[in-house]
Formats: structure tokens, C-alpha cells, sequence
């Protein structure tokens, strides 16, 4: 099973390469593209709020974006047009957008350009994004732009004309500095000077501001686990738990143990512990959350409840990712949690 971005803005896990418009620049036009779901629109309409999301069909990533987009293009109707252009070649994406799995939530622009004329009339000759990626533009100008997950908040005030561009752009410029210090942390982590990774994220997040210190004590447990420094990691696994940066957090850094360190004992106690508190904080209501404390009982022993937990978690899963790996998940939780026919 993959589960992506859970208990931390995606933004801290996604750099975006090339340039392309800032925020209170003029969006690039015109978009080339081949729509395979409804049309192109003239994205001039007045009063009409757009959302330009680049993706690609056979990235996790960004599929795990499209249910949103859809619940967006309900929620908002004719206020909103939401675009998602695929660099894939139109036969794939409209295959794709015909599945019965994927069909469904697909309300919005679905588009093809398997050419990238859309992607460098935004970003440049060749210049190219990390996908997914989207923007938010009204007017003709840019209001944000970021990965899809983060676009709720963003679609409702930019609609209802609650948007301040001017604090988006200095929460962009902050975001943009602190990305570059975070990728410097990983470049340490990744060469194994976990001492010198996490003395710099200590020193960033001393002069950090409230939006990216939030995140400070989920990285540092993660580079603790990585370096397998386990009683350190759940100390401030233990800090997390008192003061979460929300309700999903918990059960991200339980997701940290079962992919890093599964076989450790009491990192899998903790685990279960943190997996067990965001579902409880999200009344058993949120189908990834579901997943992973499934896991977390399966890899602690206790199959039956794994078992109900995946089943509960599928019942509420609108992601068809998700609920394949959830049936994926069953396939091998269900057969080995029924009992053993007794001896004859």
C-alpha cells in the first residue's frame, strides 16, 4: 500500500522545478490542449475562479488530487472551472477518464498534451514541473499555485472573495526560502550526517515562522528514525502525540515506523498508540487513517481487528488507489486471520 503526504503540507514535500508565474503574475495563455471531458474553456469568463492542474494519469501522486478536484467542481459549480491537462498522449488519458473506476469523479476538464505545449507556454522552453501541480487564477492573474492537496482552503476564499494575494505572496516568498533550507537538511540525510541534518533543521526552525514551525518536530522524528536513533525518535514521537499539528499527524509518523523501522518493538507500540489517537480524533471517519492503523494491528499481531479496520477503511475510501490497496490489503489480512481448522 502507498499512502502519500499524510500529517504534513505537501507543499514541504514537492519542489518545483522551473520558474513558471508567481503569484500576482499574469497566467500564460493561450493553454494548448486536447480535452477528452467536457471543453476547454476561454479561462476569461469574469467572476469565474480557475484551477490549472498539470498531472499525469499513471503517477500516484497525482491521482490521489482528483477526488478532491471533484468534490471542489460540485461544492462550487459555475463559480469555478477546474482544468487537469495531462502530458500523456490522448489515448491514454481518455482511457483513463472512461474507467469505470475513475469516471465518476472525474466532474471537471480533463485535457491531453502529450506535446507539453501547455506546460512550457506556463513554465518555459524546456522547463518542467515536478506533477502535480496547480494554480488558482482569477482574472487573468495568479492567486496561488502549489500541489493540488493544499487547494481546498485556497478554492473556498479565492471564490468567495476572502483572498488576500498580498499575505499569499509573502506566505509564498517564506515557503520558498524554507523549502530551500529543508532541501539542504535532506541532501545531509541522504549522505547519512544525520548529526549535521539535524543540527541545520534545529537551526531553521529556531527562526522559523508559525506555518513551517509546525512541521519542525514531524521532520526531526523522521530523521531520527531514518537514522534508527530510536529512543530519541519517540521521545519526540511522544511530543508530537501531546500537541499534533493536526489530526492526521500522529498516524503520519506511525506510517514513518512501519516503512522504516517495522521489526522494532517499541517504535511498533508507539505506532500503534499514535495510529489508534488519529483515528480517534478523526471519529474513525478517515478511510487513509483507516489504512494505516489496519497495518499497524497487522504487523502488531492482532489480525481480526486489522481485518475490520481495512474493511471499515474501505467502506469509507473514495480514492480507487486506496481501495485497491485496501482490497490488496484484505487479500493477504483476511486468510491468515481466520482460525485453523482443528486437528483431526
Amino acid at each position: 500500500m502507498t499512502i502519500t503526504c499524510v500529517g504534513a503540507s505537501a507543499n514541504t514535500l514537492a519542489m518545483l522545478r522551473g520558474s513558471g508565474p508567481a503569484i500576482g503574475d499574469t497566467m500564460p495563455a493561450p493553454l494548448l490542449a486536447t480535452a477528452v471531458r467536457e471543453r476547454m474553456p476561454s479561462f476569461r469568463e469574469v467572476g469565474v475562479t480557475y484551477v490549472i492542474v498539470f498531472f499525469n494519469s499513471s503517477d500516484a501522486v497525482s491521482r490521489q488530487s482528483l477526488p478532491l478536484l471533484d468534490t471542489l467542481a460540485q461544492r462550487f459549480g459555475k463559480k469555478l472551472v477546474i482544468v487537469a491537462i495531462s502530458d500523456e498522449p490522448v489515448s491514454v488519458v481518455r482511457e483513463f477518464a472512461s474507467t469505470p473506476q475513475w469516471a465518476p469523479k472525474l466532474g471537471f476538464v480533463v485535457a491531453a498534451d502529450p506535446t507539453r505545449n501547455s506546460l512550457q507556454t506556463v513554465y518555459g522552453q524546456g522547463s518542467w514541473p515536478t506533477l502535480p501541480v496547480a494554480f488558482v487564477v482569477r482574472g487573468g492573474i495568479v492567486q496561488w499555485r502549489g500541489v493540488p492537496l493544499d487547494l481546498e482552503a485556497i478554492v473556498s476564499a479565492v471564490v468567495t472573495d476572502h483572498w488576500d494575494i498580498a499575505a499569499a505572496q509573502r506566505a509564498a516568498e517564506q515557503q520558498r526560502l524554507w523549502d530551500e533550507q529543508m532541501a539542504k537538511v535532506d541532501a545531509l540525510a541522504k549522505s547519512e550526517r544525520f548529526d549535521e541534518a539535524l543540527a541545520a533543521l534545529d537551526g531553521s526552525c529556531a527562526s522559523a515562522m508559525p506555518a513551517q514551525s509546525a512541521l519542525c518536530t514531524g521532520r526531526k522524528f523522521s530523521l531520527l528514525v531514518t537514522a534508527h536513533r530510536i529512543p530519541e525518535a519517540l521521545k519526540i514521537g511522544a511530543e508530537i502525540m501531546r500537541a499534533p499539528a493536526n489530526d492526521k499527524q500522529a498516524a503520519g509518523i506511525a506510517w514513518t515506523i512501519v516503512n522504516v523501522i517495522p521489526g522494532d518493538p517499541d517504535a511498533l507500540a508507539f505506532a500503534l498508540k499514535a495510529a489508534q489517537s488519529s483515528d480517534r480524533a478523526l471519529k474513525g471517519r478517515d478511510p487513509m487513517v483507516g489504512a494505516i492503523l489496519a497495518r499497524v494491528l497487522w504487523l502488531s499481531g492482532r489480525r481480526t481487528e486489522a481485518v475490520e479496520t481495512a474493511r471499515r477503511a474501505l467502506s469509507l475510501a473514495d480514492s480507487p488507489d486506496l481501495q485497491n490497496s485496501l482490497r490488496e490489503d484484505l487479500r493477504v489480512y483476511e486468510p491468515a486471520a481466520k482460525p485453523s481448522a482443528p486437528a483431526r
